[in-house]
This record gives structure tokens, C-alpha cells and sequence, in this order.
């Protein structure tokens, strides 16, 4: 159950202060308005653990003047919150040159050697399986192929290796 709300500024309110209205009327810590518990009724459990049938259903009972139930807290002005920006970044590098800020961006993926070397080999491969097998051409180019991407894939690993 969402916690309570003040009526008149709409302040969250603790549940142990809702469930005190029953003894007394506490003041609203926000804007110092009596709370008694009639403005909450049905909110708090009862202590003798039975429910009261005539008790309506909803946990939040309308008060008059009430306003709207909200999830951001209401000590927050709306136009504080609302942005009128396309980027939700904007303004958040402030300051920055423009050559700091190219030099942030992650998003450049390196160039691909090592697939181009193997494809490349592949292909090298494949030309020289069809003409070597002149009676199967097929079987040539498949075995060339698979052999070149098998030498490309080793001679890049070589490559890569430390002296």
C-alpha cells in the first residue's frame, strides 16, 4: 500500500503517524494543517484485527480540497522536474571543449583486421581449390576454402603474438 498523503499540501506522511490519528489529531509536519484520523479512514488497521464491513473498500479516502495522488514527492516544484530538452544530456558538459568531448565517445569500433585477413584468405583459398581439383570443382573450392580460412586465422594469431 502506498504511504499516505496530506491533503492539503500532500506531504508523505509516516505510517506510524496515521495509525496515532486514532488517539489523537497530530499536526502535518509539511504545512502544519490537524490530521485526525476520519481524513484516513479505512487506511489504518484496526487494532482488533477484524474488519469493519461498512469500511469502504479503497485504501485512500477523497478528502474535500484534496488534490491529486502523486508518486514524485510533492515538495518538488513541477517545473523544477519538467525539462524542455530534446538531449537528457544537455548541459551536462558544460565547460568541455569541443576535442574533450570527441575524445569521450566509446562508440568507434575498431577496423575489423582479423575478419578481413580470414576472409580474405578464404577467398584466396576457394580460387586456388577450383583450379587445382579440375575434376570435382566443388570439392576443390570447399577444401580451399575451409584451408585458406584455417591459414588466414593462423598466420593473424601468429601475428598477434609478442617477440
Amino acid at each position: 500500500m502506498p504511504p499516505q498523503q496530506c491533503p492539503e499540501c500532500g506531504r508523505f506522511l509516516k505510517n506510524a503517524l496515521i495509525e496515532n490519528l486514532a488517539q489523537e489529531p497530530a499536526p502535518c509536519p509539511g504545512c502544519d494543517v490537524e490530521l485526525t484520523s476520519a481524513m484516513f479512514a479505512g487506511s489504518a488497521p484496526d487494532p482488533s484485527g477484524a474488519a469493519d464491513p461498512a469500511a469502504p473498500t479503497s485504501s485512500r479516502v477523497p478528502h474535500e480540497g484534496q488534490r491529486d495522488v502523486s508518486v514524485r514527492p510533492p515538495d518538488l516544484e513541477p517545473t523544477a522536474v519538467r525539462s524542455t530538452d530534446d538531449d537528457p544530456l544537455a548541459r551536462w558538459d558544460v565547460g568541455a571543449t569541443a576535442d574533450e568531448v570527441a575524445s569521450w565517445r566509446v562508440d568507434q569500433r575498431p577496423f575489423p583486421t582479423d575478419a578481413v585477413v580470414v576472409a580474405a584468405a578464404a577467398v584466396v583459398g576457394l580460387g586456388v581449390g577450383c583450379a587445382a581439383d579440375r575434376e570435382v570443382r566443388a570439392r576443390g573450392a570447399v577444401v580451399g576454402f575451409v584451408a585458406g580460412a584455417v591459414a588466414g586465422a593462423i598466420v593473424r594469431r601468429i601475428w598477434r603474438l609478442e617477440p
